[in-house]
């Protein structure tokens, strides 16, 4: 054989082999946020029922894990928050209801795990672990060897708006970077395109948490990989397992988007992680309240026949106001009792740009009195603004008005007033606007 008639060849072989049987599998998993939910309760044994699904969902992920024998596990940020949703800070008793259970799911991990700092992330929970738990290493902006494999951990630089990422202080060179950035994608801003091109020169495989998805060839670049949320959570971004829109009557299923990658042989794969409860999307858009509470009703009640319906973890996303969300979709939700609403989130568009209605009358260089004024404007519009119109000169621009000093907190109040009844808004809504012009 060829292999015995070098020792040389036959060498060369034999480390060839070793390096491909000894090569490490690295599981990478991020965006738990397991104390997001970690509320304040007066009762020191109770947790919300939400935090006791999050840590099941934990363990079970870590479980499915386990079985995959990985050689070492990387945190890549925003695993355990500081902060609640509703913007309170985690207190240290709250924090270790959740904590106790935490550290001993990660303690059954049968290998190393190392962890960098997420921008939800509280650095002193990540150096406690490191004393508390065996094999867990808090290695944020540090190189790590694990198995010959050189791997750079960059704590998360996140702000709000456009940022740059410190390249001076990351290698030149080396076999994989993860860290905790907002790409520039949908709109969204961060770091610049060209900064990330740099990245993908210097790591042979760039990992970023963060935008809880799995994408692959991210902003066109080949080795650059954006990676899911390992488990439902509050932040639930754009993640959905079932979506219903209104009022397009449209619904779509897909299969579940939470999951870890797992990292070897120069390959990245996508491993998902099926919650045991199901993540609802629904999109309901409207301009009145029978278009919100008709399309409430209409989702709900699809909803209220599923066998599963108390399994559903459903988040709203609406262009209702907070008035309408207040008096017309909670009321209308809240009578669905079996099915679980987590949190109504606004979309944000653009307004749309009503057309103005013009005079067909040019006013030209002309001086008018107050009557030929209203005389004009009230020709160029249409039968039933005339009146509103009407009476807005007659009640608020007044010869008095115009020509002497007046009570302009007073007579924004009257102009509300005038206008409450053509649009059907309340006495409370009212003077809550002027109360809110008054501190302008």
């Amino acid at each position: 054989m060829w292999l015995g008639s070098s020792r040389v060849l036959r060498k060369i072989f034999l480390m060839l082999i070793s390096l491909i049987i000894t090569m490490p599998a690295i599981a990478v998993l991020g965006d738990a946020h397991l104390l997001m939910q970690a509320e304040w309760f007066e009762d020191e044994s109770k947790i919300a029922e939400e935090g006791e699904e999050i840590i099941e969902n934990f363990w079970r992920a870590l479980e499915q894990l386990r079985k995959e024998s990985p050689d070492a596990v990387i945190f890549a940020g925003d695993m355990f928050d500081y902060r609640t949703k509703s913007g309170q800070r985690v207190s240290h008793r709250e924090g270790e209801k959740y904590m106790l259970k935490i550290r001993d799911i990660i303690s059954n991990l049968e290998c190393k795990i190392y962890a960098l700092k997420g921008n939800h992330d509280s650095e002193p929970v990540l150096k406690s672990l490191e004393k508390t738990v065996n094999g867990f290493f808090y290695s944020g902006n540090k190189l790590v060897n694990i198995d010959g494999i050189k791997v750079f951990l960059l704590n998360s630089n996140y702000v709000q708006g456009p940022y740059e990422i410190p390249l001076e202080k990351i290698p030149s060179n080396g076999n994989l970077l993860i860290m905790h950035e907002s790409v520039p994608v949908s709109g969204l801003q961060g770091p610049s395109k060209e900064t990330f091109r740099e990245l993908t020169r210097r790591f042979k495989l760039v990992l970023n948490a963060h935008m809880h998805m799995f994408s692959q060839r991210t902003l066109g670049l080949q080795n650059f990989f954006t990676l899911p949320a390992l488990i439902p959570s509050r932040e639930i971004k754009g993640n959905w397992m079932l979506k219903y829109c209104y009022p397009e009557e449209k619904q779509e299923s897909r299969e579940t988007p939470f999951g870890y990658v797992l990292v070897k042989d120069g390959d990245v794969s996508f491993v998902p992680y099926k919650p045991i409860q199901t993540v609802v999307r629904v999109e309901i858009r409207g301009r009145n309240v029978e278009d919100f509470s008709s399309g409430i009703k209409a989702i709900y009640d699809l909803l209220d026949k599923r066998d599963d319906r108390n399994k559903l973890r459903v988040w709203i996303e609406t262009n209702a106001d907070p008035i309408m969300i207040n008096n017309v979709i909670k009321p209308e939700i809240a009578s669905f009792k079996e099915i679980c609403t987590v949190d109504i989130i606004r979309l944000k568009e653009a307004r749309p740009q009503i057309a103005k209605a013009t005079s067909s009358i040019e006013f030209g260089n002309k001086t008018f009195t107050l009557d030929e004024l209203t005389d004009r404007v009230l020709a160029g519009l249409g039968e039933d603004r005339k009146q509103i119109v009407r009476q807005v000169f007659d009640e608020i621009f007044t010869k008095d008005n115009l020509i002497g000093k007046v009570n302009e907190p007073l007579l924004f109040k009257h102009f509300l007033e005038l206008m409450a009844p053509r649009y059907k808004a309340s006495e409370a809504f009212v003077t809550r606007a002027w109360e809110l012009a008054k501190e302008r």
